[in-house]
């Protein structure tokens, strides 16, 4: 029998909450076989609340992977605008790998999003089982990330138009108001850092502007404290989650609390 055919996607309750922490804590602890430079996973990944908050949130989908009638894992996907899909976060319990669970997951979330132009998913560089893995699926890096300061991201994406995906902006077309943008463009000049403080908080914080240009404009970009690092002069980068802000009859784009800041090759 071919085992993939005993895989189902099924969407989770919070009443598996507690076995879906538990695949998870398994599977990114066995990480350390894998590359990783010490223990630990993603945020939350161990925490009972912390997967019965995703559970809940009406921006994810949370799905668990089930094989046979065992829970196994879990799949996670984001939606960052039209037809763009992300995986957030997708594990199998290890006692259940190399049965092409990961695999027909993939498929079968694929199906469930027939309209879908594009997907990406991001991996750290030291992970030697999954930057093959996802690369066997068809995904192709498209750059990396900096948000953890001590190893680089591998982000990919798997186009699956190639139209302009509609829920990326030009420049020229960005509006004051605008939430969830999604925009690529080439960092042409970065500020040095200046410290402010908080209004709400008090707290000191960094601050630098970069201008972000397309063929069809510019515009200042603000980065705040660790995302000054991740971001460099001459480089051209994706912003996910973005939003934009009128200051002094200027557009200015800032990256959210979810956002991303993506190097391109």
């Amino acid at each position: 029998m071919n085992q993939s055919c005993e895989v189902s996607l099924q969407k989770a309750v919070v009443e598996d909450a507690e076995i879906l922490t538990a695949t998870c804590r398994r599977s990114f602890d066995s990480d350390l076989d894998f590359g990783a430079p010490g223990s630990g996973g993603p945020p939350g990944y161990d925490s009972i609340e912390w997967n019965t908050m995703a559970i809940q949130n009406k921006w994810l989908q949370y799905r668990k992977i089930v094989f046979g009638s065992e829970v196994v894992g879990g799949f996670i996907v984001g939606n960052r605008g039209p037809e763009y899909q992300v995986c957030e976060r997708i594990w199998v319990d290890p006692n259940y790998m190399r049965k092409g669970i990961a695999t027909r997951s993939f498929e079968l979330t694929w199906e469930q999003y027939p309209s879908a132009e594009l997907w990406v998913v991001g991996t750290p560089e030291w992970n030697v089982r999954t930057n093959p893995f996802y690369k066997s699926l068809g995904f192709v890096q498209i750059g990396t990330t900096q948000d953890n300061p001590t190893w680089t991201g591998i982000y990919y994406e798997k186009r699956i138009s190639d139209e302009f995906p509609q829920s990326m902006s030009r420049i020229t077309d960005i509006q004051n108001g605008q939430q969830r943008v999604l925009v690529e463009g080439k960092v042409e000049h970065i500020s040095s850092p200046r410290t402010v403080t908080s209004k709400k908080t008090g707290e000191e914080l960094k601050v630098a502007n970069a201008t972000l240009s397309d063929d069809t404009g510019s515009i200042k970009l603000v980065l705040w404290n660790e995302q000054i690092r991740q971001v460099k002069e001459n480089t051209s980068i994706r912003i996910e989650e973005g939003y934009v802000k009128e200051f002094r009859d200027e557009l200015q784009l800032s990256i959210g609390q979810w956002g991303m800041i993506i190097t391109l090759l």
